[in-house]
């Protein structure tokens, strides 16, 4: 008799996708919180992520108004990136995170 272990591979699946997420959002919030320009402390401490399961996807960022303005610049300041970088140029770690988790998941 076949018995269909389908929905368990894709909740073990979904799983593990979910924790890879949640992991690297983590870790570019942290990679971030040590990039960033520190004067008062307020936009270092104010990087969080948020992760969209249902998307499949990981947002870190700031509500601090000024953030784009020091990640960016403007013509009156220089551009101070730290959330590009931190995701951009640890791209191999942040690959290794997700294949770590889904194969972690599965076995």
């Amino acid at each position: 008799m076949y018995r269909s272990n389908r929905r368990n591979v894709e909740r073990t699946l979904t799983n593990a996708e979910n924790r890879a997420l949640e992991k690297v959002g983590l870790f570019v919030e942290s990679r971030a919180a040590l990039l960033s320009p520190v004067d008062t402390g307020r936009l270092r401490d104010s990087i969080d992520h948020k992760v969209d399961e249902r998307r499949k996807s990981v947002t870190i960022g700031t509500p601090v108004e000024y953030a784009v303005n020091v990640e960016k610049g403007t013509s009156r300041q220089r551009a101070q990136p730290y959330l590009t970088p931190a995701a951009e140029n640890n791209l191999r770690q942040i690959k290794n995170i997700v294949q770590d988790e889904l194969r972690r998941g599965m076995n």
